[in-house]
């Protein structure tokens, strides 16, 4: 059953709407990335963001919630869709000639896999939301697990983010590098925030688009410099 949207609810499918274009945008900036098999995850991840916000959009129309299923787990489909496009995106600007893509890889897979236990075993429970309709909710261990995988990579961003910033004299790449740092600020905001239970203050998707618009930024600049 579908619900009438308030001028609220039309809102937020407008920023869905918006989000979903800004992750087309960014896919768009993939596409230089070589290999061929780099560029493909980099296409999931993308791809990945489009699923969550269709799938936000799909819950924001429902009355009456459904069982948990897979479908729900696509809302937390963030945590991998920005942060591998991320660090493939620190590593195209500044293409350090130690770190291979299959370095990346490795550096990249135990949060890749904290993160998908956390996802498809953690318990779920869905919430009525009167603006974004019904908002699946991670309980328990898994919740604590997900923020804690989040919060670290965050981190981890911003300390990449600010040594390089202090070591490149390049003003387009430190540019880059500020937007992905900004981005990764507002995301971790928003994660302080929904720790807190203040879901309210943040529900158009603000800091995930500035993440996106960042990445698209970070991938053309690199693109340009080869």
């Amino acid at each position: 059953m579908i619900i009438a949207l308030s001028s609220v609810g039309a809102w937020y499918l407008f920023c869905l709407g918006l989000a979903t274009g800004l992750a087309v945008l960014a896919m768009s900036a993939y596409i230089a990335v070589t290999p061929r098999w780099l560029r493909a995850l980099l296409f999931g991840c993308g791809l990945l963001m489009v699923a969550r916000y269709l799938t936000m959009a799909l819950l924001a129309l429902l009355i009456m919630p459904p069982h948990p299923s897979l479908l729900h787990r696509l809302w937390f489909g963030s945590a991998i869709g920005l942060t591998f496009p991320t660090l493939v995106a620190l590593d195209q600007l500044v293409r350090h000639p130690a770190i291979t893509p299959r370095t990346l890889l490795r550096w990249y897979a135990p949060f890749f896999g904290v993160v998908l236990l956390a996802v498809l075993f953690g318990h779920i429970e869905l919430l009525t939301d009167p603006l974004v309709g019904i908002r699946p909710k991670l309980m328990g261990i898994g919740r604590w697990v997900f923020m804690l995988a989040e919060a670290g990579f965050a981190l981890g961003v911003l300390s990449v983010c600010g040594l390089l910033w202090r070591r490149l004299a390049s003003l387009p790449i430190r540019m880059a590098l500020a937007g992905l740092a900004l981005a990764y600020l507002a995301l971790a905001t928003d994660g302080l925030l929904v720790a807190g239970g203040w879901w309210y203050v943040r529900p158009f998707l603000f800091s995930e688009m500035l993440t996106l618009a960042a990445l698209w930024a970070a991938f053309q600049l690199a693109r340009l410099n080869q």
